[in-house]
């Protein structure tokens, strides 16, 4: 299990390796852990939402909670207790970030614009100080 305030500093921290791999000039990189830093970010407001002090890990402690093995941002928002606030109220940026997906970890270097990622960095830290 991984505690809340961890999701949350590992959340921050990847928003920061994004933005350090952005100056870089490395975009591919960035727009993953972009979306990354917001996949953690929901996992803490589902245990915020549900009461839980923590979050499952492993697939042993996913046993009875199949349905949060997931890294598909539209689902983790279903279950975040926030999802009319966002989808609604931050439509814009919304539509930026639920594209992500944890394969973009195997995007060709050279795949994504500076302006692009430019877009993924400020709609993702839009929604982290929301989520």
């Amino acid at each position: 299990m991984i505690s809340t305030p961890e999701l949350r500093g590992l959340s921050l921290a990847r928003q920061a390796d994004a933005n350090a791999l952005h100056q870089g000039g490395r975009y591919d990189a960035a727009i993953y852990l972009c979306g990354y830093a917001v996949e953690l970010a929901l996992k803490a407001r589902i245990c915020e939402n549900l009461g839980w002090l923590e979050f499952p890990a492993t697939n042993s402690e996913f046993h009875n909670y199949r349905s949060l093995q997931t890294h598909d941002l539209n689902v983790l928002l279903d279950f975040s207790g926030i999802h009319n606030r966002v989808r609604f109220g931050y439509q814009e940026s919304w539509k930026v970030v639920e594209k992500w997906a944890h394969n973009w970890r195997y995007l060709p270097a050279g795949s994504t614009s500076q302006g692009g990622c430019y877009q993924m960095l400020d709609a993702a830290a839009l929604l982290l100080g929301v989520i």
